[in-house]
């Protein structure tokens, strides 16, 4: 039997951008001037942005995509069939990445020192600066920079066109002030739609998987789409996103859709494809793998729907579990819930709304402000060490640099561990004492 057991965001490990191929980091290079070109930093990419050995790993990388999409299109999974996203600049598998030229029909981008990438023009540099910041939480910058790199299949304008949209995203939804806010603002307000989702535990963490990833247990039983509006929905949706990030650090998340009592009733496309979206654009490389246990037989052509709004690459994380010995292949007993046959005994009958009796520290401006102090010096030196990374031909020194900034970046992700509960009214997570950074 368990009980309210700790999934601190510090036993995740990290990712594996702290060893990156010299192909790799180039466009990860690239990325980031562009950033810095944007926030008004002064840099010479030119460096960067001529180094060849890109492109020979781009024809390399683009014909595996291609090979590997045709095949899961083929393959499909557990018999469903393949799928892939329609979106804006999806990645499509097997576009060539080129150095200094997108492959983009719509856009044509060479770099020049000192001006803004396309995707960042008319965007305000000092405010998407205080954006990127403040949406990394306990992830680190170049993890960060990582996934939305990774998930363009490391063509760094495609990465930067992704970044900004994401920007635009989260500054319109105010996604710093819903997370910093959180369920007491909700409750305070009276969102009805956004409180009943919490009442109904409707997504809720409750564990973590066998390859230590949290998840976000889902229940569609309770849904009804006449029960809320669309954005609220979205809003409950996205606060359990960021939360689960705080639980994630620099890994990744899995979520079980438990189909359970599942009816026709129950189903609404526009959450699912919100969510979908979510993962595909504006969280990148954070999910590890959905499960979909106990699906009924009218699910079948509901999933031969919501099959083809899915990326390739998301696709691939799908499984479907029939009962608890398939679902225990991914996510221990202990960690199950008991009502799905396993030992975890987290209350999911019962939801507790924080009402800000333990945001005392939320009071000392002192201490967040020191913290605050020393936030700000850690990252204008990692934005120093960027800057020299960036323009050095010296293939040693840059690894030097490297591994100089993965160091400052951890420290940085230390500092907003400290921070967080100066600045975040406490969830019901923090409460219980299932998060813990």
């Amino acid at each position: 039997m368990t009980t309210q057991t700790s999934i601190s965001s510090k036993m995740q490990p990290r990712p594996n951008y702290a060893k990156i191929t010299p192909e790799r980091e180039i466009a990860l290079k690239q990325v980031w001037a562009n950033l810095l070109h944007l926030w008004g930093v002064p840099l010479d990419a030119s460096e960067a942005y001529s180094d060849r050995r890109l492109s020979a790993y781009s024809s390399h990388t683009s014909a595996v995509s291609e090979k590997d999409s045709k095949e899961k299109k083929k393959g499909g999974w557990f018999g469903f069939g393949g799928g892939s996203s329609k979106s804006e600049g999806d990645g499509k598998p097997g576009a060539p990445l080129e150095a200094t030229t997108s492959t983009d029909p719509d856009q044509v981008y060479k770099y020049e020192k000192g001006v803004v990438h396309p995707a960042l023009q008319g965007m305000d540099g000092k405010l998407v600066e205080q954006e990127f910041w403040d949406m990394l939480r306990v992830d680190p910058p170049d993890s960060m920079v990582w996934r939305f790199s990774s998930a363009r299949k490391f063509d760094s304008h495609k990465a930067t066109k992704m970044i900004a949209r994401t920007f635009k995203f989260r500054t319109k939804r105010n996604l710093k002030e819903v997370l910093d806010l959180g369920e007491k603002d909700v409750f305070a307000k009276k969102e009805e739609g956004v409180m009943l989702n919490f009442k109904q535990q409707k997504a809720v963490i409750v564990g973590r998987d066998l390859k230590d990833r949290p998840f976000i247990l889902v229940r569609p039983k309770f849904h009804h789409a006449g029960d809320q509006k669309e954005e609220d929905i979205e809003k409950f949706a996205l606060i359990v996103i960021e939360i689960v990030r705080l639980h994630m650090r620099t890994g990744y998340t899995s979520i079980i859709f438990d189909l359970t009592d599942f009816g026709l009733s129950n189903m609404d496309y526009a959450p699912v494809k919100f969510l979908i979206s979510c993962f595909e654009a504006h969280f990148p490389e954070s999910l590890g793998c959905l499960l979909i246990h106990h699906a009924p037989w009218l699910f079948s052509p509901i999933w031969n729907i919501v099959k083809n709004w899915l990326d390739p690459v998301v696709a691939s994380k799908i499984i479907f579990t029939k009962n608890l010995d398939e679902l225990t292949r991914y996510v221990s007993k202990e960690a199950v819930p008991k009502y799905l046959g396993g030992e975890n005994d987290f209350d999911l009958d019962n939801y507790v709304a924080p009402d800000g009796s333990h945001d005392e520290k939320l009071k000392d401006t002192e201490a967040r402000d020191a913290l605050l102090e020393i936030r700000a010096e850690l990252i204008a030196k990692f934005k120093e060490l960027t800057v020299q990374w960036i323009e050095t031909g010296d293939s040693d020194k840059s690894t030097e640099l490297w591994e100089q900034r993965i160091a400052i970046g951890q420290e940085i992700t230390n500092n907003y561990c400290e921070l967080d509960q100066y600045v975040r009214s406490r969830s019901y997570y923090d409460i219980n004492g299932s998060l813990q950074l």
